[in-house]
């Protein structure tokens, strides 16, 4: 199992690569066992770390949270409030 941190870091290296702008990602990482609902894991029930980052919206930051498999560290998928998001 990867450690927070290293979670962390894998969702902060996934916006570099991917030149997302943000303002900044959250210390603080959410670990649920959970039923993958959304992605190429659905319905898989697996420990997953779900890490927030924000992005300067209309009315100020606006938070998107990226699920990590906690296990080796692969990126499940994203959610907005516009609903689900397919990490490439």
């Amino acid at each position: 199992m990867i450690s927070p941190e290293k979670a962390i870091e894998i969702v902060k290296d996934y916006l570099d690569r991917n030149e997302i702008d943000y303002i900044r990602v959250s210390e603080k990482v959410k670990t649920e066992k959970e039923k993958v609902p959304h992605g190429v894991m659905e319905g898989k029930e697996l420990t997953s770390y779900t890490v927030a980052y924000y992005f300067e919206g209309y009315y100020g930051e606006t938070p998107i949270f990226i699920t990590l498999n906690a296990e080796d560290g692969t990126l499940l998928y994203g959610i907005s409030s516009s609903g689900f998001l397919d990490l490439t």
